[in-house]
């Protein structure tokens, strides 16, 4: 809900948002959600800095270095042994060509996360203007990835759409920048009760997201809970006019758990949203029932 003090002729559920269901990723974008390393990787090079990719560069080097020396060693014994044939020599040797073994495992490990730690990056173009949170376009690379993750090693994501209650009523009432500020706070809110390794965004308009990895319904579900009373605890002031306004802010949420057999990251945005639309209906109908009362 959104709820001004110096207003107290609205209602504590706030009013039904008239953006459509399919805002955003249609049903018929499934040829949008293109390979999401190439593609990421491909929007990325703003984002990653000149250091971050020296350092990366620098330590791969090092273990090109190690695995150069481990063969040279290697070579100078096999040449030692085949004018001697010393058996000792013969063994450090195969040692020499195990260790050339490992660091290569090692530095083909290492290039891999550094490789998924850039894709997984946000580069400026794939961040929302008004709250910093990643945009859409790097929720469905994000959710793509995910998906793949859980097709390799079975730790499914939970995924929570969700928006704020009243936001047209806001712009209307206080103009574009207080609802700027309303979904700026709530992007904070976000930042602040995630886990790190959740991924908050912003979709578009109301529409916020998170993406709970590893995260079952039911923990997803207590999770939102908790989320939705911690932000209906926490009140935005804006000004309006050199007038500070106390704005009470409500969200809310509808929930989906993808399931190892999945494939398609739009069904799972799909469900949420449903999910969401019938949460929606509701609080229209507790809104309605504690109208009536009032009356």
């Amino acid at each position: 809900m959104l709820e001004d003090r110096h207003s107290p002729q609205q209602d504590e559920t706030g009013v039904r948002s008239d953006r459509p269901l399919e805002h955003g990723l249609s049903p018929d974008a499934g040829d949008d959600w293109r390979d999401t390393r190439a593609l990421t990787l491909q929007k990325l090079s703003p984002a990653i800095s000149p250091r971050r990719t020296t350092d990366a560069l620098s330590e791969l080097r090092r273990y090109l270095l190690v695995a150069s020396a481990f063969v040279t060693a290697g070579l100078m014994l096999a040449l030692v042994d085949e004018k001697w044939n010393a058996p000792h020599v013969a063994a450090a040797a195969s040692v020499l060509m195990l260790g050339v073994v490992a660091t290569s495992l090692v530095a083909i490990y290492r290039a891999r996360r550094a490789a998924e730690g850039f894709a997984r990056a946000v580069a400026p173009s794939m961040r929302d203007d008004v709250t910093n949170l990643p945009n859409e376009e790097y929720f469905r690379l994000r959710l793509r990835d995910e998906f793949k993750r859980m097709q390799r090693y079975g730790t499914a994501p939970s995924l929570a759409v969700f928006d704020v209650n009243n936001l047209a009523s806001v712009n209307e009432a206080y103009g574009e920048a207080a609802g700027d500020a309303v979904l700026k706070h709530i992007a904070d809110l976000l930042e602040m009760t995630k886990r790190a390794s959740d991924v908050a965004v912003r979709l578009g308009d109301d529409e916020f997201a998170l993406i709970l990895l590893e995260c079952g319904e039911e923990d997803a579900a207590r999770f939102l809970r908790r989320l939705e009373r911690f932000v209906t605890r926490k009140p935005v002031t804006v000004n309006v006019e050199g007038q500070a306004i106390t704005l009470w802010v409500g969200v809310c949420s509808g929930i989906a758990s993808a399931q190892k057999g999945d494939t398609n990251p739009l069904d799972l945005l799909a469900q949420a949203r449903h999910s969401l639309d019938a949460a929606k209906e509701e609080r229209d109908r507790r809104r309605e029932r504690w109208t009536s009362g009032i009356g």
